[in-house]
């Protein structure tokens, strides 16, 4: 089965999001940049990433990439793209394009140059002159951006967001893929309350359940891939079964979605019913101002009136201001508001620990987040249950890359866990973290970080003592330490309340952070790095060099990547008037090569 180089596209600012969803389905060595995640795959992964991704806009096979600063190099470098392996001789191509800071600016005339080519190549291989384009379709795209033509053959035909639940919308609706986005960056899970005050047409109610059950968003479509000649039918019919056989039973606590219009109510009861999910959603009439829950943990996230498009500006104020009170007294819940109006947080009366800006449409937004904190069980590991899964003691953020999508943290975006000094192994949280260090360590090295026993919280206290460091971050914007060793917290001065809620670029002086920020970008891309050399500075001012440092990715027990660890064993104390020999000479050769 041959492979091929796809793209993952996805609206500006979710691309971290999908990224993890394909790591969960199993794809490693993803490449993600602005709208797109680049990985591998065979015609059977073609087949389930459009049944399961949830946050893409389409999946496409990218058939060539190259520079292409004027019209003859655009030509001559598209006839020789094996065009002949992915169109039959009756394939019906047209060419979409765009063209961005680019020479080749006229996006007819690009289209134009493109066709041309295309049909050139295929004169080649089919010995003929004329195609009549009269089979199955293969939408052609060439993206132009600083001179660089990149070729794609989309395999989704119509955008992922349409689930074919969805008839009928109401006014300025959401689009399902970004619904199924904004549900993944929140701390929801099917264990917990989940509430949209504002559901309109039902859409992230709907898509909350079909996560929560695990149900293929696009097991009620058809897709253009599925008329290809050479697609093997039966791969779609083996990836729909598989589908089938992972969807969950019906969620303990239903979803709810209120409206305080009638007609939208009955939208989304439509929607509900189409996509299968009517045991999972309740939905009713109500006014925000009627909110109660008797839930001690929930999750509200919703889409409110932006006053750009609909309502009076001053009775959308009116609205923030309605759903600040009402959720004022639900401390322990999780809030999540989109929206692009730029007063909200002064109007709901509280300003959000961490934002994320996104596109609804065309319209820019930010997507305001006051995670609440963990359940409690989390914390303390009482008998019986299990850690929620949507919250850690240490919170699954997602990876650094959404920083360059528009998220802030204006606060610590970690829970912090004093445990008693003399034995802080013997927290659950301490515990878990113990586990994600050492399962990761083995991840990537290949061994055991320490001998090993099987009780996790004799592991928790051999790591403490062991006689060499390890510290840990979260994946926050600016990451947060979430473990320390005792001789980690020797060498830093810190205790280990202290410790817990320090940045961790605090750990390096200010001279020397953007050498560390090179060294944990490798360490992202390369999943380990065991070369690094630097220099660190306590909280009293004393400065060491650390050698043979090892840096590794951790990864939490849904495979999620939730942060960095280091360890080390080496290291010198400096006079503070002498500077330090920056890096090792092995980092800087590459990264230069890179």
């Amino acid at each position: 089965m041959p492979r091929f180089d796809l793209i993952a596209t996805t609206t500006f600012g979710l691309e971290a999001v999908v990224a993890r969803e394909l790591e969960r389905l199993g794809y490693s060595n993803l490449r993600t940049v602005d709208g797109k995640v680049h990985f591998q795959g065979d015609e059977l992964d073609i087949a389930r990433c459009n049944l399961w991704l949830r946050s893409a806009d389409r999946v496409l096979i990218r058939v060539g990439e190259f520079p292409a600063a004027d019209f003859d190099a655009l030509f001559d470098r598209t006839v020789a793209l094996p065009w002949s392996d992915l169109l039959p001789v009756d394939a019906k191509f047209p060419v979409a394009g765009r063209s961005v800071l680019s020479r080749l600016h006229s996006v007819p005339t690009v289209q134009g140059c493109i066709k041309k080519a295309i049909v050139e190549s295929l004169k080649k291989k089919h010995q003929r002159f004329r195609f009549d384009e009269s089979g199955a379709t293969f939408q052609v795209e060439v993206s132009l951006l600083r001179d660089v033509a990149t070729l794609t053959i989309d395999t989704s035909g119509d955008g992922l967001h349409k689930r074919g639940y969805r008839e009928y919308v109401g006014p300025a609706p959401l689009r399902e893929t970004m619904a199924a986005g904004l549900i993944q960056l929140s701390y929801w899970n099917r264990g917990r309350q989940l509430v949209d005050p504002f559901c309109g047409s039902g859409t992230i109610p709907i898509e909350a359940a079909l996560i929560g059950r695990n149900m293929a968003p696009g097991m009620g479509r058809s897709f253009v891939a599925e008329d290809w000649r050479w697609f093997d039918r039966r791969i779609w019919k083996e990836a729909r079964t598989e589908a089938r056989d992972l969807k969950q039973p019906r969620l303990t606590l239903p979803i709810v979605g209120y409206d305080h219009d009638p007609a939208a109510i009955r939208l989304s009861e439509k929607g509900a019913r189409e996509a299968g999910v009517t045991t999972d959603v309740e939905f009713r009439e109500q006014e925000v101002s009627d909110f109660r829950s008797n839930q001690e943990y929930g999750v509200v996230i919703c889409n409110p009136p932006y006053g750009e498009r609909l309502g009076d500006p001053e009775e959308v104020e009116a609205v923030y201001r309605e759903l600040g009170r009402v959720t004022a007294s639900l401390t322990t819940w999780g809030i999540y508001v989109i929206t692009a109006n730029r007063f909200f947080e002064k109007h709901f009366g509280r300003r959000a620990p961490r934002r994320r800006k996104l596109f609804n449409g065309r319209l820019e937004c930010q997507f305001y987040q006051y995670p609440g904190p963990p359940p409690k069980r989390a914390l303390t590991g009482e008998t019986g249950e299990a850690p929620d899964e949507g919250y850690s003691t240490f919170v699954d953020t997602a990876d650094n890359e959404m920083t360059e999508h528009g998220e802030v943290n204006t606060t610590a975006d970690v829970v912090s866990y004093q445990a008693p000094s003399q034995e802080p192994w013997k927290t659950a949280g301490w515990v878990e973290q113990t586990q994600t260090i050492l399962n990761s360590w083995r991840r990537y090295l290949g061994y055991e970080l320490i001998e090993r026993s099987e009780d996790p919280e004799d592991d928790a206290r051999r790591l403490f003592e062991a006689p060499f460091v390890v510290v840990s971050h979260g994946a926050q914007a600016d990451p947060i330490l979430n473990y320390g060793n005792q001789v980690a917290l020797n060498l830093w001065e810190m205790d280990i309340p202290t410790l817990t809620s320090t940045p961790s670029r605090l750990t390096a002086e200010p001279m020397h952070r953007d050498e560390r920020a090179a060294m944990m970008e490798r360490a992202a891309r390369n999943g380990f790095v065991d070369d690094y050399r630097g220099v660190r500075i306590s909280s009293t001012g004393k400065r060491f060099q650390i050698d043979r440092a090892i840096i590794w990715n951790l990864h939490n027990s849904s495979g999620y990547r939730v942060g960095q660890a280091a360890t080390f064993s080496e290291w010198t104390e400096l006079p503070a008037d002498v500077p330090a020999e920056m890096g090792s000479p092995e980092k800087n050769e590459t990264e230069n090569e890179s």
